[in-house]
């Protein structure tokens, strides 16, 4: 199936567009909370509400400080950190999105809440990648609670967080340097095709992983 396909399945589905309507803002929500050391599965603090202001507003709206962007397309060879970090949308190349892959079905959205990220509708969720060229999140002591795992060779942590009463999984992966990058992923629900949020999250890290130098 090729991109157009993909966009037109999916403007024939409202319930799924407005699933990822409601993604993005949980999403946005729980970028907020995990920075904040927001609650996890095994307790921890209170979220900290947003404020209402910077919330994305309109199912049709994906983030109210983001733009859409063309499809990512990873050229020129492996890309660092820093690279990134100017156009995170560039973390997955073209050739990861198809459904035997990623299972991408909307176009890169670029945001800018904590730090610049990029998000993506796929099957089992929303996922956002958020680049940390100057802090290694996997030491950082509010995600020790989080199970260590090895990504590609590369530390990483696993866990869950509850923000507004849904489960968010956040995945941190190092990337040596003092560096790191974050994805969070948003389940769309029980009912969406797709892997479940963890192997989701480890995909597109894995994804992320073969195009960094």
């Amino acid at each position: 199936m090729t991109r157009a396909d993909d966009d037109a399945s999916t403007r024939n589905r409202p319930g799924r567009a407005t699933a990822l309507a409601v993604a993005l803002l949980l999403a946005s929500g729980a970028a907020a909370a995990c920075d904040a050391g927001g609650e996890n599965k095994a307790g921890g603090g209170n979220p900290r509400p947003r404020d209402a202001s910077a919330t994305p507003s309109g199912a049709g709206t994906s983030a109210a400080t983001g733009s859409t962007t063309p499809p990512s397309t990873v050229s020129g060879g492996p890309l660092t950190l820093a690279e990134l970090a100017r156009r995170p949308c560039r973390a997955i190349d073209d050739e990861d999105t198809g459904s035997s892959k990623l299972g991408i079905f909307t176009d890169a959205t670029e945001t800018n809440y904590d730090a610049k990220s990029c998000q993506w509708g796929a099957r089992g969720g929303l996922v956002s990648f958020t680049p940390y060229t100057s802090t290694d999140q996997t030491k950082a002591e509010k995600f020790k609670h989080l199970t260590q795992k090895n990504i590609s060779g590369n530390r990483a942590l696993l866990g869950g967080i509850t923000d507004h009463g849904r489960e968010t999984y956040v995945l941190l992966v190092s990337v040596g340097g003092n560096q790191s990058f974050r994805l969070m992923v948003v389940p769309l629900g029980e009912d969406a095709p797709g892997p479940d949020a963890p192997t989701l999250a480890t995909n597109f890290a894995k994804a992320i992983l073969t195009h960094l130098k």
